[in-house]
């Protein structure tokens, strides 16, 4: 009978490596996304076969190779990653890395007048337009190219979002924003996260009433992806979106925030989004403040922008990131 138990063995281990997912190594590219607007960057990053090389951009090491053939012969599921107010791209090339090498491809638009290196946006309320439609069109132009369209899984398609890129995240998910409640909200509350003094001024948010709610924002209908199939928020900015607002997000999502809410506020953030969604989303707080979400900074830039860079003592925000890469792999594969 011993040779039974010893077959019975090599088919469960068999089987339990044909079921782990395969190993890939991380490929990267820019593409350039032209629509009825500005046309900007985005940065795809994807499995390939492909040695990795690493580079540089800017101050930032990328751990993929560029311009390499994905993997050919397979379907891979889709991700959209949306950074916050003032970064790019690069904010997430670690999530990015680690999502290529774990079969996925990975759309990083900039968007264009709220990222760094770039002119600021006239108004608020424009950025707050822009943002959606710049990373439907990203999402798009990547499914259309040729190097992607026949590895690209259109019916396995999420969505990440750091900061305003949560915003950005929730109304593509069918959010329904209401911008005099975010003006009400910023003319009571000293949130520098939320109410950004160049908001105030712009007048999308700080002066109570409809009335202070640009005509452009009042009149505009939100665009909504009904592709996205799961969320995942990290400290998202949603003071604008109340219980009713959330009601149409139906698709499993994973929330992050920090223990430090000083610079975001999380009553009217993130918790208001754990409290409104129709379906609790499984919530992690790791420690740190709202911009230990962003990769570790660069030695050569840390000094100069502290306030995003430098955590308080005690937070590894190599090892929140390492977390965080593993969580966040696992819930996309468990819902993708």
């Amino acid at each position: 009978m011993r040779w039974i138990a010893t077959l019975v063995l090599a088919v469960l281990c068999t089987c339990s490596a044909l079921a782990a997912p395969a190993g890939f190594n991380a490929g990267v590219i820019r593409l350039t996304v032209v629509g009825e607007a500005d046309p900007f960057d985005t940065v795809v990053f994807y499995p390939t076969y492909e040695r990795e090389v690493p580079w540089q951009a800017g101050p930032f090491t990328v751990e993929a190779t560029r311009n390499v053939p994905p993997v050919p012969d397979n379907r891979f599921p889709v991700v959209l990653i949306s950074h916050g107010r003032g970064g790019g791209p690069f904010s997430h090339r670690e999530l990015a890395t680690a999502l290529a090498r774990a079969g996925f491809i990975v759309v990083l638009p900039t968007h264009l007048g709220d990222a760094s290196g770039y002119p600021r946006a006239p108004s608020q309320a424009q950025i707050l337009i822009d943002r959606p439609r710049q990373a439907e069109a990203a999402l798009n132009a990547v499914l259309a190219d040729p190097r992607f369209s026949a590895s690209a899984d259109v019916g396995r398609i999420g969505m990440i979002g750091y900061s305003a890129g949560g915003y950005t995240a929730l109304i593509l998910a069918g959010a329904k924003p209401d911008f005099a409640y975010a003006s009400a909200y910023c003319a009571n509350h000293d949130d520098p996260g939320s109410c950004p003094r160049s908001a105030t001024r712009n007048g999308a948010n700080g002066t109570q009433g409809r009335a202070a709610v640009p005509a452009d924002l009042l009149a505009w209908q939100p665009p909504v992806d009904r592709r996205l199939k799961a969320l995942v928020l990290m400290d998202p900015l949603a003071m604008m979106f109340e219980a009713s607002g959330l009601s149409a997000v139906r698709i499993p999502t994973m929330l992050y925030r920090p223990q430090d809410d000083s610079y975001l506020g999380s009553a009217s953030n993130s918790l208001a989004v754990v409290s409104g969604l129709p379906a609790p989303p499984a919530v992690h707080i790791v420690p740190g403040n709202h911009f230990v979400f962003i990769d570790p900074c660069p030695a050569a830039v840390a000094a100069s922008v502290a306030l995003i860079c430098q955590d308080a003592p005690g937070v590894d925000r190599v090892e929140v990131h390492r977390q965080i890469d593993h969580e966040v792999v696992d819930f996309l594969r468990a819902n993708l």
